[in-house]
């Protein structure tokens, strides 16, 4: 009907909406994800993201195309990580269950090695998913922003490993040298790994400060393009209130 707009038209207002809100919410969620204490953030960025997924089509197949191959990759993340915890926990059993403290301390401390560098592998590529997941949406600033995001969140994750690594050892065998296990050297280890985890507020602002350009764009209707109907060339589309031009 005239003045109405049509079912098409409508759902690429929704897609654009719920793409707005997924921003903001991303946008709150990863400026706060350096905190370990916030028990919302989860669902903050799981709710932000899948509003993302739903309205990803509406700008265009490049976006929508990054935005699963981020999906993706994040799940790639995320099963990366699960080894790794499993192969921790199943290399901790094995050291506990042999009782031998000049071979458990050793074994635990390969352990966390290896549990290190799975942390280091699931963020690198946990951290392409983050740059795809708005690459299309940014212009220049943006872009750079989320490279050195992603810069930065690697070179913080090396360098835990370069300065905790080089400590597991003896924490494991301070804990195990008395024939019982004593478990302050680990606690404290603990704590300076949880200090050195606060370091992740660098990437988290350069994030969310892309994040933030991506939503301003959105939320200004920079972006997407002006609609085209499905099916009708830009060049077939009569001009405003006139006919047809003439073939």
């Amino acid at each position: 009907m005239p003045g109405l707009p049509s079912a098409w038209d409508a759902e690429r207002r929704k897609q654009i909406d719920r793409t707005k809100t997924g921003l903001l919410l991303l946008l709150i969620g990863g400026l706060i994800s350096w905190i370990p204490i916030i028990g919302l953030l989860a669902l903050l960025l799981l709710i932000g993201a899948i509003l993302v997924i739903l309205g990803r089509k509406a700008f265009g197949s490049t976006h929508a195309r990054n935005v699963v191959i981020a999906i993706v990759l994040f799940f790639v993340g995320i099963v990366v990580g699960i080894i790794a915890g499993v192969l921790f926990a199943a290399a901790v059993f094995a050291a506990v269950a042999s009782q031998n403290p000049a071979t458990a301390g050793p074994a635990l401390a390969s352990a966390f090695n290896t549990l290190l560098v799975g942390a280091i592998v699931a963020a690198a590529i946990s951290g392409i998913a983050s740059v795809l997941f708005t690459y299309a949406l940014q212009k220049q600033t943006g872009r750079i922003l989320l490279w050195a995001g992603y810069a930065a969140n690697l070179a913080i994750s090396i360098a835990i490993f370069a300065i905790i690594a080089p400590l597991i050892s003896n924490a494991v065998n301070q804990s195990v040298s008395g024939g019982t296990y004593n478990p302050a050297p680990l606690a404290a280890l603990q704590g300076q790994l949880t200090a050195l985890g606060y370091l992740s507020v660098v990437p988290a602002l350069l994030f969310g400060a892309a994040t933030y350009l991506a939503w301003s764009r959105v939320s200004h209707g920079e972006i997407p393009a002006p609609p085209v109907p499905p099916g009708m060339p830009m060049s077939t589309m009569p001009p405003p209130g006139g006919p047809f031009p003439p073939p």
